[in-house]
């Protein structure tokens, strides 16, 4: 088995915690779009999703009442590169931009428990 890279070697990232409109009903529809707007502004970084809930989800529902929202939305986590941070928060951050591309940040940090905490997320229960 092959060692694991030290913490100090790791690469460093950013959690993002977005909401999401209706227009994206799956994981993999996300992750499609997230590329091709990335790509429009020269990000060359790969950015996951990971944790994922569609508008109309248990969990989404869960997290607008909590959040006091007016309209019913989803809700993803980023794995952003600490290198592209900067260009995916002024990307996702305006209420412009929830206009535009459909996404909208919410909170970010170095932990993504505490992304989680903020958008009232529960830990996806881990498969063995």
């Amino acid at each position: 088995m092959a060692k694991r890279l030290s913490k100090a070697l790791r690469g460093k990232r950013r959690w993002v915690g977005v909401e999401c409109s209706d227009q994206f009903s799956s994981r993999s529809s996300l992750e499609k779009y997230l590329r091709s707007v990335l790509a429009s502004i020269q990000v060359s970084e790969q950015i996951r999703v990971m944790d994922f809930h569609a508008n109309g989800s248990d969990v989404s529902r869960k997290a607008c009442e909590q959040l006091e929202l007016a309209e019913q939305r989803g809700f993803a986590i980023l794995e952003v590169p600490h290198t592209a941070y900067e260009e995916v928060r002024r990307c996702f951050a305006s209420e412009e931009s929830f206009n535009l591309h459909g996404i909208l940040s919410r909170t970010s940090s170095g932990k993504i428990r505490l992304v989680r905490e903020r958008l009232n997320i529960p830990r996806p229960i881990r498969k063995r």
